[in-house]
């Protein structure tokens, strides 16, 4: 810098930034790409990805958009014995398919290039074999006040076509990551109304948000945006 008298520079580069750094949370291995969406890893939902893997023994499951295989690879590592997941972006599929063979859970999981909606309504009309448990995790739909009501009708078409794909005493968990809706309150009346929409009743077993880690200010509501809910499916 001018004016630096011959000194030091004050900052020294002593390494390239690393695109892929490998993470573990809970015992599961991920490739994280820091310069993709979310930094690459979502770490708020890390409770509720424990709690799939726990759940998941013998099960088939179903991760609807599964970004790299958060939930997808903590299903096979609690023990499925399949495992689909289903997401509209290719890079994200790739590090999915990476990361399961990072977890030798290659064999148990399969990853599919689709539009999530799309994938339900094929599945539905085509009379595909159901599943045990299905995650639901959407990105915003609702990124604004003006748009919750749009938003609700999406979020009731995408619950109503993954209830239908449910066993009998399955388990839905879904999520919004929309702070208009979560700050609402009106989530679980969404899911009540998709059941309906599908034939199907619900029971509410758990209903969460961000991981502790995820603080929240009393000054600032709108750090409160997401909500996990697990459902038992009738």
């Amino acid at each position: 810098f001018e004016g630096n008298k011959g000194g030091p520079d004050p900052v020294e580069i002593v390494e390239e930034p690393r695109e892929d750094v490998k993470v573990t949370e809970n015992g599961v291995k991920f490739w994280v790409g820091l310069m993709s969406q979310k930094t690459g890893f979502y770490c708020d939902q890390r409770d509720s990805r424990a709690v799939i893997q726990s759940l998941a023994s013998g099960k088939r499951v179903l991760d609807l958009c599964c970004y790299t295989g958060g939930f997808a690879l903590n299903a096979a590592l609690g023990g499925a014995r399949q495992v689909v997941g289903v997401d509209s972006s290719a890079a994200a599929l790739a590090r999915a398919r990476a990361n399961s063979v990072l977890n030798e859970v290659q064999d148990v999981c399969e990853f599919q290039h689709s539009d999530v909606k799309t994938y339900l309504s094929n599945a539905v009309n085509d009379g595909a074999p159901l599943f045990d448990i299905i995650i639901l995790d959407p990105p915003k739909l609702a990124p604004t006040r003006a748009a919750v009501t749009k938003a609700k009708r999406h979020y009731q078409r995408l619950n109503s076509l993954a209830m239908k794909l449910l066993q009998p005493g399955g388990l839905l968990m879904t999520c919004s990551c929309s702070g208009a809706i979560t700050q609402s309150g009106d989530f679980p009346n969404i899911i009540s109304e998709s059941a309906s929409i599908a034939g199907r009743h619900v029971t509410f077993l758990r209903h969460a948000g961000a991981s502790p880690d995820h603080t929240l200010n009393p000054g600032y509501p709108e750090g409160k945006y997401l909500t996990n809910l697990l459902t038992y499916v009738h």
